[in-house]
């Protein structure tokens, strides 16, 4: 982990589970990670954990809906002027409703792609295009994604 200390991370769904935990330990780490989600308050809660202000590393909340390209655009575009550069994207957001394929709403269906498909093509599309920017050779994605199983 020594070669990650001082860069910069995104972690999408930053607010809770598994990508308030990832927040935790990149911090511990030394990075510096810009943690996503729409509720921003949750994750400056987070950076507020007296073991994150104690890091080495540094916890930046941003808010941003995912279901929403010109907030994923806006996001990518503040990580750059802020940090330019990315060195890792954890696409770790995600949902699921109770919505069987027969009786389900459209309206579920077409959120569910938009946070667990589109945001993380745009993610990762923006997030290359901006390691490729700045000549980051050993960037790394992460796409985390959970299986739902439904009684």
């Amino acid at each position: 982990m020594d070669r990650w200390q001082g860069r910069v991370a995104l972690v999408t769904g930053a607010s809770a589970g598994i990508g308030a935990e990832l927040c935790r330990a990149l911090v511990k780490h030394g990075m510096v990670v810009v943690g996503c989600a729409r509720n921003v308050e949750k994750i400056k809660a987070i950076a507020e954990e007296i073991n994150v202000k104690i890091s080495p590393g540094k916890l930046v909340p941003i808010k941003c809906d995912l279901t929403k390209e010109s907030e994923i655009l806006a996001l990518f575009d503040e990580i750059s002027k802020t940090y330019s550069r990315l060195d890792v994207c954890i696409n770790n957001a995600g949902l699921a409703h109770d919505s069987p394929l027969l009786t389900g709403s459209t309206s579920s269906f077409r959120n569910m792609l938009d946070v667990n498909v589109m945001a993380l093509c745009i993610c990762t599309q923006q997030a290359v295009k901006l390691m490729q920017g700045k000549k980051i050779d050993d960037g790394q994605i992460i796409n985390i994604n959970r299986a739902l199983v439904l009684d």
